[in-house]
């Protein structure tokens, strides 16, 4: 992963163009240009220009930074779903598109609402007590240990070490007993999917409970957030097992074991190798617990507002360009509360839309297409607000003809953003087409860099595919501060949000001005469904 340039490398890149554009004096101009174009009317209400580049150029790095800086802020407590945080963000995006003239287009004026039945964990109550060689240790929520809520009650027993998530066949060892299982390698979609067979494995063995082991990398700070991510609010369905389920460092089981003579790294060292055979730990308990607080149905907001189109044959036919509004909210950290701001993840992408939404409204001619802009909420909590627009749509789904996704695009590389999808479809070469037509955007266009992380099933347009409508995925990489207290405005780059919110901008208008939709590629959209079909 590419970090960003060095200040002084990206203005003298630029230098050789024109001028550094994220010098302080710019954006004095910029936000003046604002102030001066929102009195005379072309901000908020009136046309700019049938022109899309004059359309385009409104968007600049001092709206974005305005948007990013209060999306993102204390105020609005880490926008998790459901929140107050939450409905303040959606109320102002709301307002903002009324604002700029685009029309409502939810259920209820901008708002769709979905329903959201919750359950947390009642963490005072959580339990996971370690008995060995005579010597009790209990371990901490949230600092030494996570866990999922679960309707069973309290259980107590013998542990049998399994080896690793992946050997299925091993928790049959553990019928009756509380298996203990290596959760080994980073948190990512593969280990999401290891954790979870594992879980549903360990119940269709009869175990009683199941604790795995983290990684050893898997430290203090970063279990205080997976806790918060497991058992705060969660859906009904987030614990597919329904029993007690925990997740330990590998340094608190370590030391709460060696009493016993318990050896936890050659036990994980075997289970890695394949040598381990399934390992009933004598003279040890354990007691765990993870008792469940079900909620009342929350009803979680998604935002939709509408560029109508202008040609009375494809005006109602739509492309959609969506965001997610949501972040993790706040949670506990040695001992204070911290609030997780989601500055690029994904205050950036809903900027994005929210510039765009403005920029077309004002437009004396809109594309021939109607171009939706759609927030959701929930994606962090798997994808739910999307899912729920697409089953439950506010226009009719089978005129939609594509989707833009934007996703964390405020970092990194300042003059590159990858797009996941392009592959697939007539979209690919589209942007590349209008990236190419706009060298004053200095972007390059990406493939995805990163396809270990499997990040198509991670942002919204998944649920677009779901459905088969060609869609994109703007996405400008992971960083060190990716779902963290530190993902905060100061490390925002909102002169690249600004390049490219024009860049899809652009597209959007392609697309939306052609009269063919665009089409999948034979070998995509059989690859495409072989993805979806396995998700």
């Amino acid at each position: 992963m590419r970090r960003r340039a060095s200040t002084l490398a990206a203005c003298i890149a630029i230098v050789a163009a024109a001028a550094c554009a994220g010098s302080e004096a710019e954006r004095s101009v910029e936000a003046a240009s604002i102030a001066q174009m929102t009195a005379s009317g072309a901000i908020g209400a009136g046309a700019i220009s049938s022109d899309p580049r004059a359309a385009a150029e409104s968007i600049t790095p001092a709206e974005a930074l305005e948007h990013v800086s209060y999306l993102a802020s204390d105020e609005l407590r880490g926008r998790d779903t459901p929140s107050d945080g939450l409905e303040l963000a959606a109320r102002y995006i709301a307002d903002r598109m009324a604002e700029a003239g685009v029309e409502p287009a939810g259920d209820d004026g901008f708002f769709q609402r979905w329903p959201y039945p919750i359950i947390g964990i009642e963490s005072t109550q959580a339990e996971l007590a370690i008995t060995a060689g005579g010597r009790t240790t209990t371990l901490r929520y949230g600092a030494d240990y996570a866990a999922q809520p679960a309707s069973a009650g309290r259980v107590e027993g013998r542990p049998v070490v399994t080896g690793t998530a992946t050997q299925l066949d091993a928790l049959s060892a553990a019928s009756g007993e509380i298996a203990l299982v290596f959760l080994t390698g980073p948190a990512d979609a593969q280990w999401v999917s290891a954790r979870t067979a594992a879980a549903e494995a360990a119940v269709e063995a009869g175990a009683r409970a199941v604790v795995f082991v983290l990684d050893p990398g898997f430290r203090e700070a970063r279990v205080a957030a997976f806790a918060r991510e497991l058992g705060i609010t969660r859906r009904i369905v987030s614990n597919p097992a329904g029993i007690p389920t925990a997740y330990v460092t590998a340094e608190a089981a370590a030391e709460a074991l060696r009493p016993a003579g318990v050896d936890l790294a050659a036990l994980r060292s075997r289970a890695a190798s394949g040598s381990l055979s399934p390992t009933p730990l004598e003279g040890v308990t354990l007691a765990v617990a993870t008792p469940a607080r079900i909620e009342e149905d929350a009803r979680a907001p998604n935002v939709v507002g509408i560029v109508r189109g202008s040609d009375p044959q494809l005006r109602d036919t739509y492309v959609v360009v969506s965001a997610h509004m949501d972040h993790v909210g706040a949670g506990a950290r040695a001992g204070e509360t911290v609030i997780f701001n989601g500055a690029d993840d994904n205050a950036s992408g809903t900027t994005a839309v929210l510039m765009m939404a403005r920029a077309m409204a004002q437009l004396e001619t809109p594309p021939a297409r109607s171009v939706v802009f759609l927030l959701v909420s929930g994606e962090e909590k798997g994808l739910l607000g999307s899912r729920w627009w697409v089953d439950h749509p506010t226009v009719p789904i089978e005129n939609v003809v594509a989707n833009i996704n934007i996703d964390m695009i405020g970092r990194n590389h300042p003059d590159s953003v990858s797009v996941l999808g392009q592959e697939y479809s007539s979209l690919g070469p589209l942007v590349h087409r209008v990236n190419e037509a706009h060298p004053e955007l200095n972007m390059t266009v990406a493939p995805d860099l990163w396809p270990r992380e499997q990040l198509f099933f991670r942002s919204d347009q998944f649920n677009f595919a779901r459905k088969e409508i060609p869609n994109l995925f703007f996405f400008a990489g992971l960083h060190e501060d990716y779902h963290q207290p530190s993902d905060t405005v100061e490390k925002i780059d909102e002169d690249k949000i600004a390049r490219v919110a024009r860049l899809v901008f652009y597209s959007l208008y392609e697309i939306a001005n052609d009269p063919n939709p665009p089409e999948w590629t034979p070998a995509g959209l059989n690859e495409v469904r072989q993805m979806v079909g396995g998700r």
